[in-house]
């Protein structure tokens, strides 16, 4: 299950927040870092599985999605997108007809199931 980061910071020109997946372990994990020199506040946190909207988006926005097919001879199973990607029912039928955008390093994990 996903950890919770909260921070108590006013955003402001001198934050800074870093984001990022990985797989470990045949895993995904997500790691998010944030750093205010102005108002002296650390937070970190992260995770198992897939990450939370707002560090995923800041991830999609700078490393972009690549589009998988879902099911089929050359998809990604369907067993396996909804089980590493905690999908609902009516997201994998979505996914099943349009692909899924799939980050780079949950598309290397999909890719490897």
């Amino acid at each position: 299950m996903a950890e919770h980061f909260a921070y108590h910071c006013m955003p402001c020109a001198s934050c800074q927040d870093e984001c990022w997946q990985r797989i470990a372990d045949g895993r995904l994990r997500w790691e998010w870092q944030h750093h205010c020199p102005v108002s002296r506040t650390q937070a970190c946190g992260g995770g198992w599985g897939p990450a939370p909207d707002e560090v995923r988006e800041e991830i999609v926005a700078r490393e972009g999605t690549v589009r998988l097919a879902v099911g089929g001879p050359d998809g990604v199973p369907l067993a396996a997108l909804r089980k590493l990607m905690h999908l609902s029912l009516p997201q994998l039928r979505q996914a099943r007809a349009e692909g899924f955008a799939a980050t780079p390093t949950e598309a290397a994990l999909l890719r490897g199931v």
